[in-house]
């Protein structure tokens, strides 16, 4: 099963009967600034992002490296950032109880 951003503005906009197009501006408002915090934050410095109970975005910082041994000899990694999304322990047990009632 997917569930799209459009369904999900759906079904928010009929639980809380609200309008569709306020749902959309507050999910396009809350892109705009995860994307603001991951972009303009020092590279150095980690960021997290607690998106929803249970659910965080991490960006951490890799620095320049040269490697010089095994298959990627000669190799220049640039400084870069990774953003990565997870999931808590208890989100996941959760969802897992839900289904199963362990």
């Amino acid at each position: 099963m997917n569930i799209t951003q459009d369904a999900l503005i759906k079904q928010i906009a009929d639980r809380e009967k609200i309008n569709a197009a306020t749902v959309r501006r507050l999910f396009k408002s809350a892109e705009d600034i995860v994307f603001d915090c991951l972009s303009t934050t020092a590279p150095s410095e980690e960021v997290t992002i607690k998106l929803l109970s249970g659910i965080n975005i991490k960006r951490k910082y890799i620095e320049k490296k040269h490697y010089s041994k095994g298959m990627f000899q000669n190799i220049d990694c640039p400084e870069h950032v990774t953003i990565k999304i997870s999931l808590s322990k208890y989100y996941n047990g959760q969802v897992n109880q839900k289904l199963f009632g362990e």
